[in-house]
C-alpha cells in the first residue's frame, strides 16, 4: 500500500468505517510504532484497495516486537504482501524526514579549509584569487 498522489486528499474524518477501525488499530502502545503506522495510515487508507487494507490488517495482527523489527528494517516479513507494505511504510516515514524517534543522525561532512578559515576563492577567465 502506498500513498498515491491523489489530487484531493480525503480528510481523516471522512474515512469509511473499515479505514477508521484500521487507523485505530495503528495505536499499538509503543510510541515508535504509533508514529510510523498512524502517519502512514492517515495518508494511504483513503485510496487503499481492499487487498492493501487486508495486508495492513494482517500486519497489524502481528505482535509488537515482530512488527517493530519489520518496520525498523531489522528483518523482512516472509509474506511478499507484508514485505511490500513494511517497505512502503519505511519509505513513507523516511520521505517525511522520519520523526524524532526514527531520525538517524546524518554523517557530519567535514568542513573544508576554506570554510574553516573564511577564505573565498574567485574563479575567472584571468585565473583564481583568494579573497
Amino acid at each position: 500500500m502506498s500513498a498515491p498522489s491523489h489530487p484531493q486528499p480525503t480528510p481523516a474524518g471522512a474515512l469509511d468505517a473499515q479505514a477508521r477501525r484500521l487507523l485505530w488499530r495503528c495505536r499499538r502502545g509503543m510510541k515508535e510504532l504509533d508514529v510510523m503506522l498512524e502517519r502512514f495510515a492517515r495518508e494511504a487508507l483513503p485510496w487503499a484497495s481492499p487487498q492493501e487494507r487486508g495486508a495492513l490488517e494482517e500486519l497489524l495482527s502481528l505482535p509488537d516486537p515482530l512488527l517493530a523489527g519489520y518496520l525498523l528494517g531489522e528483518s523482512t516479513p516472509p509474506q511478499p504482501q507484508l514485505a511490500r507494505l513494511a517497505g512502503a511504510i519505511r519509505t513513507y516515514v523516511a520521505m517525511q524526514r522520519g520523526s524524532a524517534l526514527f531520525s538517524r543522525p546524518q554523517p557530519a561532512i567535514p568542513p573544508t579549509h576554506a570554510e574553516l578559515s573564511g577564505e573565498v576563492t574567485v574563479y575567472s577567465a584571468h585565473g583564481t584569487a583568494a579573497l
